[in-house]
C-alpha cells in the first residue's frame, strides 16, 4: 500500500519535494522564462508518483513494462525535469541549469525523444491527457494479446497523468476522456491539479462547471485529495490502484481531484494567480527557500540530504508490497518490422475504383501480416473503408480486437492514436473526411513534432464530394497539411498508387503520414494508357521526390509541355494529353505542328522542391508546365516555375453533382487542352 510506504517515509518524501521546489524556482529564475507555479504547487503530486507510485527504472527508461507518466500541463515542465533529475535519469544538474536554452535537454515544454523519461511531447493543453488515453488503450490491447500468448498476467502497467484546469477546458480532453470512460480504461489514473487559477485570474472568471460531475458522467471514478498532503494523496492513489487492478470492463478510469495551493512554499506568491506563469524575483526565491527551511540559498544548491532521501525512497520503492513484480524481468518487447505489400498484392491492384476503396483493400492486405496495425474511424468506417475484416471491434469486454470505434471525436481521435504510437506496441491509424482534418490538425502537428508513425486517413478529398456542398468540400486542406514539417502527405491517383503510398506509410517509422483519398471512382491509369509500373520503383519515387514520369507523349516533338497533377486530376491530364497528342495545331506562323506532352504524377508534390535534380528532370525549366490539382494553388508555383501555370481552386466549392462542379471549376480535359494551347501560343 502506498499509504503505508508514505507514512514510513514521510520525511524523505518531504525532503524530495523541497528539492523539486528549489530546482523549479532556480531554473525559471535563471532562464527568466517559464512557469514556476506548477513546480511549487504540484511538488507533492509529482514526488509521490515518481518516488512511490510509478513503477519505472531510471537507468532503463525504455523498459516496456514501465508505468507511463504524462505531464499534460506541460507548461510546468520543470516539475517533471526536477523529478527526473532527482530520480536518477540521465538529466544532470547542468541540464537543469540550462532550462529553456538552446540544445539543452530541458526545453520549455517536455519533448518526447529529447529528454530521457519524457513519454509524450506536451504543451498545447489537453493533448497530453488525450494521448495518455491512447497509451492506456494500447496497454489494454497489448496486455490482452501478450497475456493470452503467454498465459500469465505479467504484461500490464498503468498510465498516470497530471492535468490542470487549462487541460480540462480544452475540448480535446473532453473527447478523449469520454471515450476512455466508455471503454473503461481502468489503468488510466489522472491527478487533476485543481488549484483554481489560470493566467488571467481565478478560474471563476470563465470555468465554473463541476469537473468531477462531468467526469463521473463520462464513467470515471472520482476521488478527492489534498494536493499538498502526501498522506491524503497516498490514500487516493491506493484506491485508484484498486480500481486499476480490477478485471477489464468492470470499472472506468480514475480522476483524483487534487485541491492544491498554487505557489505553495512562497510566502509572497502562495495562492495568487500571477505565480502561474511569472518568474519570481531573486529575493522572492531566497525568501521561499528560507520558508522551506533551506539554509544555503545559493542558486541550484540542493541539500545533499535531499539526494540521499531520494535514494532511500528509490531503494525501498521496488521492494514495497504495492510494487508489481514487473520491471525486474526486463521483458524486451520490440514491435516487428513491417511486412509490405508484395508484388503479388500489386498484381491485384487493378480496375476503376475510388482510392478510399483501394485503401481499404491495401489496409486489409497489410493487416494479415502486420498484427501491430490497428485503428478506426470517427463514425465513418464504412465511408473511410477502415475496418479490418478479419478482426473484431474493441469494447470494454473485448480488447483483443483491432478495430476501434472512435465516435464523432476527430480532435480526440487523432491525439489518441498518437498515444498508441508512443506506447510502442502498434502502428495506429485513424480516419475521417479530409475537410475535418481541421479538427485533427493540432494532433497531426504533434505527431510530426514527435516523429511518430501515426497514420491519418482522409477521404472525400475534393469538390467531388458534390451535393454536400462547400462545408464538406476540402479546398485548402491538402496544402495546409503539406505545410506541416516532417509530415508525409500522399494523394494517390489510382489503385496502384494507393497501394504504393500505403507501403510508404508503413516504412515511415519516424514520421507520420496523411493519406488523401477520393470518394469518387478513378480509372486505373494503366487503362488510361500508362505503361506498366514497377511497384518498388514507384514506391521509392513517391517516398523520395514525390513524383514520377507517368507517360511521355513528347518524344520527337518540336514543342512540348509538361502536365503535372496529383490524385484525381492525373487521369484528366492523361485524357488531355491524348487529345493534344493527336490534335494538329498551328503556331503563330500558321505552320501545322504537334504538341508533345509529358504527364507527371505527383502524389507528394511538396517533396519535389527538396529534390532539385528530380524536379529539373520531371519538370524541365525550358519546357512550359501546367499543374492541375483540385485545391488551392500555393506551392505549385515552386514546381512549374515562372513559365508555368496552375489550374486549381480559387474559392470554396458548391453544392451540385460532381461532374457539374468539375466543369464549373475547370477540371476537365477540354479546359486543360485549351490552357496548354494558350500557354505555348498554339491554336
Amino acid at each position: 500500500m502506498i499509504s503505508a510506504f508514505v507514512k514510513e517515509n514521510l520525511k524523505e518524501l518531504q525532503s524530495v519535494a523541497t528539492a523539486v521546489r528549489i530546482l523549479g524556482m532556480d531554473a525559471v529564475l535563471k532562464a527568466k522564462s517559464g512557469h514556476v507555479g506548477l513546480p511549487l504547487g504540484g511538488a507533492e503530486m509529482a514526488t509521490i508518483l515518481y518516488f512511490a507510485a510509478l513503477q519505472h527504472e531510471p537507468k532503463n527508461p525504455q523498459n516496456f513494462l514501465r508505468d507511463r507518466f504524462v505531464l499534460s500541463a506541460g507548461h510546468g515542465s520543470m516539475l517533471q525535469y526536477a523529478c527526473l533529475h532527482m530520480s536518477g535519469y540521465e538529466l544532470s544538474l547542468e541540464e537543469i541549469k540550462n532550462f529553456r536554452q538552446l540544445h539543452s535537454k530541458t526545453p520549455g515544454h517536455p519533448e518526447y525523444g529529447h529528454t530521457p523519461g519524457v513519454e509524450c511531447t506536451t504543451g498545447p493543453l489537453g493533448q497530453g491527457i488525450a494521448s495518455a488515453v491512447g497509451m492506456a488503450l494500447a496497454e489494454r490491447m497489448q496486455e490482452t494479446k501478450l497475456n493470452s500468448a503467454n498465459s500469465n498476467k505479467n504484461f500490464e502497467h498503468n498510465t498516470f497523468v497530471i492535468v490542470g484546469d487549462g487541460c480540462l477546458m480544452e475540448g480535446v480532453s473532453a473527447e478523449a476522456s469520454s471515450l476512455a470512460g466508455h471503454l473503461k480504461l481502468n489503468k488510466l489514473i489522472t491527478m487533476y491539479d485543481s488549484n483554481k487559477i489560470t493566467i488571467d485570474g481565478n478560474t471563476d472568471i470563465s470555468f465554473t462547471e463541476d469537473v468531477a460531475m462531468r467526469y463521473k458522467a463520462y464513467g470515471w471514478n472520482i476521488l478527492n485529495a489534498d494536493g499538498n498532503d502526501f498522506v491524503s494523496l497516498a490514500t487516493a492513489l491506493d484506491t485508484a490502484l484498486e480500481f486499476a487492478n480490477q478485471l477489464p470492463g468492470t470499472t472506468g478510469p480514475t480522476l483524483i481531484v487534487c485541491k492544491g495551493i498554487p505557489g505553495k512554499g512562497s510566502p509572497k506568491w502562495e495562492g495568487k494567480h500571477k505565480i502561474h506563469g511569472n518568474p519570481m524575483s531573486a529575493e522572492d526565491v531566497i525568501d521561499a527557500k528560507k520558508h522551506l527551511g533551506v539554509t544555503d540559498t545559493t542558486p541550484f544548491s540542493v541539500p545533499e540530504s535531499c539526494y540521499a532521501a531520494a535514494q532511500v525512497l528509490l531503494s525501498k520503492k521496488i521492494k514495497a508490497p504495492f510494487a508489481r513484480n514487473l520491471l525486474g524481468k526486463h521483458y524486451d518487447y520490440r514491435k516487428p518490422s513491417p511486412t509490405l505489400l508484395s508484388t503479388a498484392d500489386f498484381a491485384l491492384a487493378k480496375g476503376k475504383q475510388a482510392t478510399r476503396v483501394a485503401s481499404g483493400k491495401a489496409l486489409n492486405a497489410l493487416a494479415k501480416n502486420n498484427p501491430a496495425l490497428v485503428g478506426g474511424s470517427a463514425d465513418l468506417a464504412g465511408s473511410n473503408n477502415t475496418t479490418l475484416d478479419d478482426s473484431s471491434f474493441v469494447s470494454p469486454q473485448n480488447f483483443a480486437g483491432r478495430n476501434v470505434h472512435f465516435g464523432v471525436r476527430e480532435h480526440g481521435m487523432a491525439a489518441i492514436i498518437n498515444g498508441m504510437a508512443l506506447h510502442g506496441s502498434f502502428v495506429p491509424y485513424c480516419a475521417t473526411f479530409a475537410v475535418f482534418s481541421d479538427y485533427m490538425r493540432p494532433a497531426i502537428r504533434m505527431a510530426a513534432i514527435m516523429n511518430i508513425p501515426s497514420i491519418f486517413i482522409l477521404t472525400h478529398d475534393s469538390y467531388a464530394v458534390g451535393e454536400d456542398g462547400p462545408t464538406h468540400q476540402p479546398v485548402e486542406h491538402a496544402q495546409s497539411l503539406r505545410a506541416i514539417p516532417h509530415l508525409n502527405v500522399y494523394r494517390p491517383a489510382d489503385v496502384f498508387e494507393t497501394f504504393a503510398v500505403w507501403n510508404c506509410a508503413l516504412q515511415s517509422e519516424n514520421k507520420p503520414t496523411a493519406l488523401l483519398l477520393t470518394r469518387q471512382d478513378l480509372p486505373d491509369l494503366h487503362d488510361e494508357g500508362a505503361p506498366q509500373r514497377n511497384a518498388s520503383e514507384i514506391t521509392a519515387a513517391i517516398a523520395g521526390p514525390g513524383a514520377y514520369l507517368l507517360k511521355d507523349y513528347a518524344q520527337g516533338k518540336m514543342q512540348n509541355i509538361t502536365l503535372i497533377a496529383s490524385g484525381s486530376e492525373v487521369h484528366i491530364c492523361m485524357q488531355a494529353a491524348k487529345i493534344l497528342e493527336s490534335k494538329p495545331v498551328h503556331n503563330l506562323s500558321g505552320e501545322t505542328v504537334t504538341l508533345g506532352v509529358r504527364v507527371v504524377s505527383a502524389p507528394a508534390p511538396q517533396n519535389l522542391p527538396k529534390h532539385p535534380l528530380a524536379l529539373n528532370s520531371l519538370v524541365p525549366e525550358n519546357i512550359p508546365a501546367i499543374a492541375v490539382e483540385a485545391g488551392t494553388t500555393q506551392g505549385w508555383g515552386d514546381i512549374v516555375g515562372r513559365k508555368g501555370a496552375v489550374i486549381g481552386m480559387t474559392g470554396f466549392g458548391a453544392s451540385a453533382p460532381a461532374q457539374k462542379l468539375a466543369e464549373q471549376f475547370g477540371f476537365t480535359a477540354e479546359n486543360i487542352v485549351q490552357m496548354a494551347l494558350n500557354h505555348v501560343n498554339l491554336r
